[in-house]
């Protein structure tokens, strides 16, 4: 499970253990674990260095995070060839959203 706050900015360090170098990598949150179901939010990719490694970093900004209403969804890495995604996780990853606790007022 990950957990994704809300109205924050959100990063993970993702390691693939395969050489990634010259793919197109995408991830997506969805409502289901169906890639076709409701979709919540794009993350952001970064591959890290020339790729070799399989290293990513997935990060959603807080604009996008501000305006989530879902409390689950679920996460797929996927990998572009010919055109074709192909999910690189035997099954989708479960997300939580949960809510930043608020800041105490000192009086």
């Amino acid at each position: 499970m990950i957990e994704v706050h809300r109205n924050r900015t959100n990063v993970h360090m993702v390691s693939l253990g395969f050489d990634v170098s010259g793919q197109t990598i995408l991830s997506q949150i969805r409502v289901g674990q169906d890639p076709s179901s409701v979709l919540i939010a794009d993350w952001d990719v970064e591959v890290i260095g020339d790729g070799s490694s399989g290293e990513l970093r997935l990060s959603l900004d807080n604009s996008i995070t501000k305006n989530i209403t879902h409390n689950v969804g679920y996460m797929d890495i996927l990998r572009e060839s010919g055109g074709e995604p192909y999910s690189v996780l035997e099954a989708p990853i479960q997300v939580c959203f949960m809510n930043m606790p608020t800041t105490p007022t000192v009086e």
